[in-house]
């Protein structure tokens, strides 16, 4: 039997990807990767607060930033946008 995971463990996992396709995906421009790697590290500190204590608004703007300048990469929008699993309100 597999054991019940909370969704902050998948959130957090998801994050920890979408860095590193950031980092390792050549096919990325380095301006890119400069312009979404500080919105991605502000991103993850508004979801590792509480999910009560986080800021709604925030965190669908950073989202909706990170999809914008990630469009053209699939494997980040894929990441990206299966967080909505995981943080409804995204």
């Amino acid at each position: 039997m597999s054991e019940e995971r909370p969704d902050e463990y998948y959130v957090e996992r998801l994050l920890t990807r979408v860095k590193l396709v950031i980092a390792t995906d050549d096919d990325i421009p380095v301006e890119t990767k400069l312009e979404t790697q500080p919105m991605l590290k502000e991103f993850v500190r508004t979801l590792s607060a509480p999910p009560d204590q986080q800021d709604r608004e925030r965190a669908i703007g950073q989202h909706q930033f990170l999809l914008d300048a990630l469009d053209d990469f699939p494997n980040c929008t894929a990441l990206l946008t299966a967080l909505r699993n995981f943080v409804p309100y995204l």
